[in-house]
């Protein structure tokens, strides 16, 4: 399946030019925009050096801003800029497009078992996140059952 899908040139993925790490700091914004550089070393994993290489590659193509903090000039917050942002939503959108053009391809019975199989590893996964001691909002630990009533069962 992952080759399959690595043949897909539509994905907007491929026409972006950025690193792995790049993407992580650009996803890591969407939810905290605004972060100061040492929380997102932290999240990261990547020393300070090494994220002020990222982040200035990523101020140099646009993607992102950085700002003094309103409260302590020595710290400072980096943000997702609007084209940042679009980037993101151009990457996302892409891939629910080829997940559709894939999912159309299924009966509604087969749909359902799948529903039902994804909303089984949601709730793992966050039971699973809950036992590492992560915080989660509480709209990311709210599993909820599927909308189509499945006839089949899933031993």
């Amino acid at each position: 399946m992952r080759a399959l899908l690595a043949y897909d040139r539509t994905n907007p993925l491929f026409s972006v030019n950025l690193t792995m790490q790049q993407l992580k700091v650009l996803l890591l914004l969407s939810r905290h925009d605004g972060i100061s550089s040492q929380e997102l070393t932290r999240l990261l994993g990547v020393s300070l050096a090494t994220l002020s290489g990222i982040v200035d590659r990523l101020v140099a193509q646009g993607y992102v801003t950085r700002t003094e903090d309103q409260h302590d000039r020595r710290i400072r917050r980096i943000h997702l800029s609007a084209t940042g942002r679009a980037t993101l939503v151009e990457i996302s959108d892409g891939g629910t497009r080829a997940q559709r053009r894939v999912l159309d391809r299924l009966d509604d019975d087969t749909l359902g078992m799948l529903a039902v199989v994804l909303e089984r590893i949601a709730a793992a996964a966050v039971e699973d996140a809950l036992d590492q001691g992560l915080q989660l909002p509480p709209s990311e630990t709210e599993v909820h059952p599927p909308e189509a009533v499945v006839h089949t069962e899933i031993g």
